[in-house]
């Protein structure tokens, strides 16, 4: 995978526990249970889980283990299952998960489809990706800014669903939600966007929740 250097390097990053992370991750997690069943026996897997966004509080509704290539972001997250590994070609069985997730990591891998395949090889029901919107205007002016983000700039809905369907994934849901940005909001504008964080076109996440089997028309 390339950029990986790029996540070798030493990066201040806020601790999963930080209320501007909690902001940012919480919603998506409840829309994710607004479509899948999750509870304590639901065993998920985060890949690409970093330093513990997502980990971490997917860890309080479930089993959950963490995959990363970087030695550096994986020595950050506090969680207890973690595993090093490259997204293209993990060391895990088939179907050996519940769920398969990611967040923010297809849009740095050259050929997100063969970490999909991947993410679908190793889950028995679902497969979940959330990614930057390009349609933001905040995240398109910093993808192209920012070299090792300008991925993004393909991330449109439509191009998230196209990369399910070539997955041979059965599309459940994909909207653009949340305008909390982890590592950028200031913690004292939480109260106002915590308000309005919902969903919407120019929202600055897609988030897609897919599931083995037959693909469907999805609009």
């Amino acid at each position: 995978m390339y950029q990986n250097n790029f996540w070798e390097r030493e990066r201040k990053r806020r601790k999963p526990t930080h209320k501007v992370i909690e902001a940012f991750v919480i919603p998506k997690i409840e829309y994710i249970r607004g479509y899948i069943k999750i509870s304590k026996g639901t065993k998920i897997l985060d890949v690409g889980c970093g330093n513990g966004f997502f980990t971490y509080y997917f860890s309080k509704i479930a089993y959950t283990v963490g995959v990363d290539y970087s030695e550096y972001m994986l020595l950050m997250n506090p969680c207890p299952h973690l595993i090093r590994g490259e997204a293209t070609n993990l060391p895990i069985d088939n179907e050996a998960f519940d769920v398969v997730f990611c967040s923010n990591l297809l849009h740095h891998v050259e050929k997100p489809i063969f970490v999909l395949n991947e993410m679908k090889r190793i889950s028995k029901r679902f497969v979940i990706f959330s990614e930057p919107n390009r349609n933001n205007p905040a995240m398109f002016l910093f993808s192209l800014i920012k070299g090792e983000e300008r991925g993004t700039l393909k991330f449109s809905r439509k191009y998230m669903i196209a990369l399910a369907v070539k997955a041979n994934l059965r599309v459940i849901a994909c909207h653009s939600l949340g305008i909390i940005f982890p590592n950028k909001t200031p913690k004292i504008f939480l109260p106002l966007l915590s308000k309005i964080d919902g969903q919407s076109p120019l929202a600055g996440y897609n988030i897609l929740v897919a599931q083995k089997g037959a693909t469907i028309n999805y609009d």
